[in-house]
């Protein structure tokens, strides 16, 4: 993994430049505005009356208030920017006593959440697939679960009750489910899926192999549909929905450490879920103790030194299929979306051997699913490696 040094995404000194200017701003409008009001004032001493005077003192009036909606909005920013610049602060001192690498991944983070937030707060009117889990901080997990039903349509809801699932999160045609403990669990891991996923129609299905995940391993299970995924093969050869996905991803991720803070966090990502994973480790930070890498077409980084994890000690793993077509799209040593193939021995992580099947076959392949539930209890690493390796030899 690679060494982790603080960067945050915005900085006190900055912010409260900004501040400064905006301030300024608001009163130059205030300015203008009283001008413009006292010009009325004097026209109206002068005696200056009729229709067509009528007329020109509501057009000043209208320019002296839209001066002054003007002078609000700026001493708005202002607050923001002072506001953030506070919060900054705090995350900048923290980071100054930070010893362990997680804290360091969450506060950058965090940095990024407030930079995120600061955005939105500035431009409202632009929409997010959801109502981030990450959001949702100081708000019970029940409650953000009864919210989210609420919103959301009878046979998706009847989907979620028989699988005893928790809305994380949820918005416009996708939902975010945990199945399993929600309460304590001893570790959650995150399914990122790939092309064509997230159809509410297919909820089911999914939440129905979290199930099955989830009894094998005996973690609590997220179906993750944070991201807008490609819509077909063609969407797929880009890698502007990963590099979109990649942040929220991220996001997830801190939100589950917040939340859950002793828990194991493993991320297990399936085809084009493989190259949104590992840019979120790459370009953001991504807190999980293991990544795994299924039928991946391609992935971000050249090895698993460029990725940033919760520890030194997390592990990337990497299984291929017998008869995955996906490794069509790599050969030894480079992958479609341009970096080293996965499964190079240059690329540094963990093979997973003995996985049979097809592309769609991972998740009912004993092995893939022994190798993963040999984390439980057994620590990052060498545990699972040597459990991945007597379940493919017994196969």
């Amino acid at each position: 993994m690679t060494d982790l040094a603080y960067a945050p995404s915005l900085f006190p000194t900055q912010l409260r430049s900004v501040a400064s200017a905006w301030r300024l701003t608001a009163r130059a409008l205030s300015a203008r505005a009283a001008a413009v009001r006292r010009a009325i004032d004097a026209l109206k001493a002068s005696g200056f009356d009729g229709p067509a005077p009528q007329q020109a003192y509501k057009r000043l009036e209208s320019y002296a208030a839209s001066y002054e909606a003007a002078a609000e909005r700026a001493e708005r920013v202002a607050d923001v920017m002072t506001l953030a610049a506070q919060q900054q602060d705090l995350i900048d001192q923290a980071a100054a006593n930070a010893l362990h690498q997680r804290t360091i991944v969450m506060l950058n983070l965090m940095s990024k959440q407030l930079d995120m937030a600061v955005a939105k707060h500035l431009n409202p009117t632009v929409a997010d697939r959801m109502e981030r889990f990450v959001d949702g901080v100081g708000v019970g997990v029940d409650t953000l679960h009864a919210q989210h039903m609420a919103t959301l349509p009878a046979a998706t809801q009847l989907a979620i009750e028989r699988a005893g699932g928790t809305v994380l999160e949820a918005g416009p045609g996708a939902t975010t489910v945990m199945v399993g403990n929600a309460v304590d669990p001893a570790r959650i891991i995150t399914m990122v899926a790939g092309v064509s996923s997230g159809d509410p129609r297919d909820l089911p299905a999914e939440l129905a192999k979290a199930q099955h995940i989830a009894e094998t391993t005996g973690a609590s299970v997220v179906v993750w549909q944070g991201y807008d995924p490609p819509k077909d093969l063609a969407e797929g050869f880009s890698g502007l929905p990963a590099t979109r996905g990649a942040a929220d991803l991220s996001m997830f991720q801190l939100a589950l450490e917040q939340r859950w803070p002793d828990a194991t966090k493993t991320v297990v990502a399936h085809s084009y879920g493989t190259l949104v994973a590992s840019r979120a480790a790459h370009q953001h930070g991504l807190l999980a103790d293991d990544l795994w890498l299924l039928g991946s077409p391609g992935v971000d980084g050249r090895s698993v030194d460029d990725l940033t994890l919760r520890s030194p000690d997390s592990a990337v793993f990497v299984a291929d299929a017998s008869d995955d077509v996906i490794l069509a799209l790599r050969n030894d040593a480079f992958s479609l979306h341009g970096s080293t193939s996965p499964s190079d021995p240059s690329y540094g992580a963990t093979i997973i051997d003995g996985v049979r099947g097809s592309h769609s076959d991972y998740f009912t392949d004993q092995v893939l699913l022994d190798a993963l539930a040999g984390e439980v209890g057994a620590g990052v690493g060498a545990a699972v490696g040597e459990a991945a390796g007597a379940a493919a030899g017994a196969a």
